[in-house]
């Protein structure tokens, strides 16, 4: 990602600032800081800091994203992701049980229920947590199902037909690097529009698993000669 030169005195300075954080948010959101800036060794760091920092005592999506964000860390640093991502899976699983009974009939309304809103958390989370088990027949079918619960028109236009990590599951379960590139190349460019219009803010880890999709793409391209 491409950042302006005031944001990267302004990340540097922040990163400065929370150094010294013992909440697990917070660390994360440093590594991705580092990361963004290209800086691998710090990046991993506080990736590893994080994971020995306690989770949040919460449960439903909340509860799930951090499993799934620790899940994320352990990818990065090539461990072992299978405990947290199970976790991670089994509380999605139960978020949407839950919502899926309430959902509205109408699904294109411009206002989403609260269990609208959850199911498709729920899903998204599915999805991305497939991947980053390596599980890619799956992802793409729970990435579908997640697309089938959001109108066209709230989805980020590229996503319409799929999402990046989709495109990469297929490159990568046929051994074809085409889509993987397509893929790291889409996430990629929504992580730099997420940034330019301030919904990513290199700090906080609200897109560190966003981050993590894209590096899972472009490490298998290095592996692979793509």
């Amino acid at each position: 990602m491409q950042l302006p030169d005031a944001l990267v005195k302004h990340l540097h300075e922040q990163l400065t600032d929370q150094a010294d954080s013992d909440d697990a948010h917070v660390v994360r959101g440093s590594a991705l800081g580092w990361g963004v800036l290209g800086r691998h060794q710090q990046r991993d760091a506080e990736l590893r800091r994080g994971l020995e920092l306690p989770a949040s005592d919460s449960s439903g999506i909340e509860g799930a994203r951090e499993e799934l964000l620790r899940g994320a860390a352990c990818v990065l640093l090539r461990l072992s992701p299978t405990a947290h991502l199970a976790t991670a899976r089994e509380q999605f699983e139960v978020v949407l049980e839950e919502a899926l009974p309430d959902l509205p009939d109408d699904l294109d309304g411009d206002v989403a229920t609260e269990p609208l809103r959850l199911a498709r958390q729920a899903r998204a989370g599915l999805s991305e947590v497939a991947f980053l088990a390596s599980e890619y027949g799956r992802c793409r079918n729970e990435a579908e199902l997640a697309r089938e619960l959001i109108p066209p028109y709230l989805l980020y236009q590229p996503h319409r037909k799929g999402y990046p990590h989709e495109l990469m599951a297929r490159g990568i379960a046929e051994a074809d690097a085409g889509p993987v590139v397509r893929g790291a190349e889409m996430q990629e460019e929504f992580l730099q529009y997420a940034l330019d219009v301030g919904y990513l803010r290199p700090w906080e880890d609200a897109y560190l698993v966003a981050y993590t999709l894209a590096r899972v793409g472009r490490r298998w391209l290095d592996e692979h000669g793509g």
